[in-house]
């Protein structure tokens, strides 16, 4: 917890101390370093820019819609799956099913572990 706290402030101290060398730079006119280095990637970064402001162009309604759905889609097939998968495992293992059983409210019911009125309700829900 102490690590993220101290990253926070080193990040926020050099954020700050890059606004100062841009308001600098903008006063003077001069660039400093920082910009000077920049500047040889400058077009790789507005080709970059381009080309995501193109891609978002082309979304409209039905695109967003159809790009929804198919991310929903695989979502819930990756989540099915994992829930396939530890469902097989506790299955597999010998006390899950009554584990599982358990969970869904269908546990064994034995005359004397419960009144007339749960245990009526337990052999309806058990036929």
């Amino acid at each position: 917890m102490m690590t993220i706290i101290i990253l926070f402030y080193i990040s926020l101290l050099g954020m700050i101390y890059m606004i100062f060398l841009k308001s600098g730079e903008m006063n003077s006119g001069r660039r400093n370093i920082l910009s000077r280095l920049g500047s040889g990637a400058d077009h790789i970064f507005q080709s970059a820019f381009q080309s995501v402001g193109q891609g978002i162009s082309y979304i409209n309604k039905h695109t967003f819609i159809a790009l929804a759905h198919w991310l929903a889609y695989h979502v819930l097939v990756r989540v099915r799956n994992v829930y396939v998968e530890i469902k097989h495992y506790v299955l597999a293992n010998p006390h899950g099913k009554r584990l599982i059983d358990a969970v869904r409210g269908r546990g064994e019911i034995r005359n004397h572990s419960a009144s007339f009125y749960l245990r009526r309700i337990g052999k309806r829900n058990m036929e």
